[in-house]
């Protein structure tokens, strides 16, 4: 999305993300949250709940200023840029795309269509053809990297590797929810997922592991009402809209 770029360039151990996510702790308390922000500018420091102050510098106070103004900008462009499952199921037909739907044991529950799983896999595997790359759409095990020093196994099964599972160098998550209600603890599960998933490759990389693109996939625009990215956690985070072929290629570079 276009503006998110700068924030990816902090980096995801950056200490403003710190400063942000103390805000969002504060999100029950609306008045103190205001007062919160006012002393930040003013003081440039934190009360923490033991009475004590943490001083924060200028410029880490400066870059959560914008990033607070940039958010949800971000959050409302990503938004519309959802489907519904109507408009997903039209893209696969409009495409001769075939979709299975995921089945549950309760009728009363939404019998959603896998449809953003057949057009990511549909699309890598064009993707992967035209650039002669192996790939593997659907893992039924866990990727795996290593090198001279560590050894990396991913805490989940992925939705996508290229090449394949051993020492991918591009792997991928697919979060579509296609319910008429909000998402609730599904979308936190969601979240927690991607969050892991990210931070140990983030943290594999900086014992020297090579770099690997994690992209995450969402769709669903009556589900999704909050924001799955950290910045600087995963490398894309792409509602499925235009120009994935385009995007999927960059990435296996």
């Amino acid at each position: 999305m276009k503006g998110i770029d700068k924030w990816l360039a902090l980096g995801w151990r950056h200490p403003m993300w710190d400063v942000h996510r103390f805000y969002l702790s504060l999100a029950k308390k609306k008045k103190y949250q205001k007062e919160w922000l006012e002393e930040l500018r003013a003081e440039k420091k934190i009360a923490l709940p033991d009475g004590s102050e943490l001083p924060i510098d200028q410029k880490t106070v400066d870059l959560f200023f914008d990033y607070y103004h940039d958010r949800n900008k971000l959050f409302e462009e990503a938004l519309g840029l959802l489907r519904t499952e109507e408009e997903a199921l039209e893209y696969c037909a409009k495409n001769n795309i075939s979709v299975l739907k995921t089945a549950t044991k309760s009728q009363d529950h939404h019998q959603s269509s896998k449809s953003m799983i057949a057009a990511v896999t549909h699309t890598a595997s064009q993707v992967c053809a035209a650039k002669g790359l192996a790939l593997e759409p659907d893992p039924q095990a866990r990727c795996v990297w290593c090198n001279d020093h560590d050894l990396h196994v991913s805490a989940r099964n992925l939705d996508g590797a290229i090449p394949g599972l051993a020492n991918p160098s591009v792997v991928w998550e697919i979060k579509e929810y296609w319910g008429k209600t909000g998402g609730g603890s599904k979308m936190s599960d969601a979240v927690y997922e991607c969050h892991l998933v990210g931070l140990e490759l983030r943290e594999f990389e900086s014992r020297g592991g090579k770099k690997i693109t994690h992209i995450v996939f969402i769709d669903g625009k009556h589900q999704w009402v909050t924001d799955v990215r950290k910045p600087g956690m995963t490398d894309e985070y792409m509602p499925y809209r235009r120009r994935l072929a385009q995007r999927i290629m960059r990435c296996s570079h």
